[in-house]
């Protein structure tokens, strides 16, 4: 279910509130999708869940880790069926399109992500087994080990 242009008004209402001080006070830089924002660090296009969703790819030394945002909210069921949607994504056709191109992206190329909406530590691999992914959080420790 997309959400109507009614719907989106107290959307666009909030960002205003938000982010519309920090327009007038010239504070706000725009970024082209693809270019380092800074060495090693690179905005992705992920448009779907909303206008501008945007990844970020982190590369140094080899290692890479893409943080995805809102890309999941139901991550033990997303997971499983990435095409599933929900109600705050503004354009879910475009929202499970980028879910999949993005699982199938981490899957094939073994890189790290970070997610919100998936259980601590949220940084992980995505494997395919068959035809379905798999979430395989990072090892961590309370002791410092």
């Amino acid at each position: 279910m997309r959400l109507s242009p009614e719907e989106l008004k107290p959307y666009f209402a909030y960002a205003e509130a938000t982010v519309g001080p920090y327009l007038k006070a010239g504070k706000v830089k725009s970024f082209t999708y693809d270019q380092e924002l800074f060495p090693g660090i690179k905005p992705i296009a992920s448009a779907g869940h909303t206008p501008g969703h945007t990844f970020y790819a982190l590369e140094s030394k080899g290692q890479k880790l893409v943080f995805w945002g809102d890309i999941m909210h139901a991550a033990s069921i997303q997971i499983i069926d990435p095409s599933v949607t929900i109600v705050y994504d503004v354009d879910p056709k475009a929202a499970a399109a980028i879910r999949k191109k993005a699982f199938a992206d981490a899957a094939k190329n073994g890189y790290w992500v970070a997610s919100d909406h998936v259980s601590f530590p949220g940084i992980g691999h995505f494997k395919l087994d068959g035809s379905k992914y798999e979430w395989v959080p990072a090892n961590y420790s309370t002791y410092g080990h």
